[in-house]
């Protein structure tokens, strides 16, 4: 059974509590049934299809999970208006697009000039359903239809090939990283309005937290930021906020992503957690308890494509690709 989020492009996100209770009121337990709260796709309903799975009852006789599945089987086939493609005709290759995956979309057989448009919508659905609704839209970046590429392979192969370049590549485990090989970059940094005569800003970049990115249950990005005008008032700022980092990752709910010292002027902390409302209610107990003084500032996102994560690892990682390039 599949439960679609309604009609409105003007959803609040996330839901109300009163309109996740009124969505569970419309259902009735049967035996063996699995639930699936579906946004189609769309990026922009994500959250609303998170929160009502993460608040759903306990309801006998369901199970119940955000988003589609991957098809079963794999060379599963669609036809519209006499035109028949399947997952053996559409060819895939694939590249690291910054952290997320390229696609590069091709045709292993001529297809008329006239049905090249629908072909290439089928194409899309036949994707969709390949990969699945989160895959497709959170680990895939850019999608462009190419001419053949010699590294191109079907469809229908194509998952095997991106679980295996998300795990082999991009290192992604999903698991938390343990103490003994976690990892963390220092640095310094300057926004691109600063003077140069500012002082730096000082980065520590959790690298290793890149094992996590984009996994399902952490797509919520919490800040923590404190002023700071005395080391008296950075070691409360500091306490507080690794005792956030240690709750989180002892309950495996949530994983700090860095921290940064902006301006000698306050110090902020980033974390992606799972519930924002328990991430943020403990933020505030521990922010009362290390730092009373001090006047927190809390901010959530919704970033499930842990674009801001990303986009730092990129950029610090970018010369380290360049000299291996070099090398190569």
């Amino acid at each position: 059974m599949h439960a679609e989020l309604p009609e409105d492009d003007h959803l609040p996100s996330p839901l109300s509590a009163a309109q996740v209770t009124a969505f569970w009121n419309d259902f009735s337990g049967q035996d063996g049934a699995r639930l699936v709260v579906t946004a189609h796709g769309n990026i922009e309903h994500f959250e609303a299809a998170q929160a009502v799975v993460r608040q759903a009852p306990p309801l006998a006789g369901y199970a119940v999970q955000a988003f589609r599945s991957r098809a079963a089987g794999s060379n599963f086939a669609m036809r519209l208006q006499d035109f028949e493609l399947s997952c053996d005709d559409v060819l895939v290759a694939h590249y690291d697009a910054g952290g997320i995956i390229g696609l590069a979309l091709s045709f292993a057989q001529a297809v008329p000039p006239q049905l090249q448009e629908q072909a290439r919508q089928m194409a899309f659905i036949l994707l969709d359903h390949a990969l699945g609704e989160w895959d497709l839209a959170v680990r895939v970046g850019p999608v462009e239809f190419v001419d053949a590429q010699a590294d191109a392979v079907p469809l229908s192969q194509f998952p095997a090939v991106f679980d295996a370049f998300q795990r082999e590549v991009l290192g992604r485990t999903y698991d938390f990283p343990q103490e003994e090989q976690d990892r963390w970059i220092s640095l310094e940094v300057r926004s691109r309005d600063a003077d140069e005569d500012d002082a730096p800003d000082l980065l520590t970049f959790h690298d290793s937290a890149h094992a996590l990115a984009t996994r399902a249950d952490l797509s919520y990005l919490l800040t923590l930021r404190f002023p700071v005008d005395s080391q008296e008032s950075l070691d409360c700022a500091r306490a507080a906020q690794d005792a956030l980092d240690a709750q989180l990752l002892a309950q495996q709910r949530g994983v700090q992503a860095f921290t940064r010292m902006e301006g000698m002027q306050s110090r902020v902390a980033a974390f992606y957690v799972d519930d924002p409302d328990v991430a943020a209610a403990l933020a505030r107990q521990l922010a009362a308890e290390h730092a009373p003084g001090l006047d927190a500032a809390l901010a959530l996102e919704y970033d499930p494509s842990w674009r801001e994560y990303l986009g730092m690892h990129s950029a610090i990682h970018r010369q380290d690709r360049h000299a291996a390039e070099d090398a190569a």
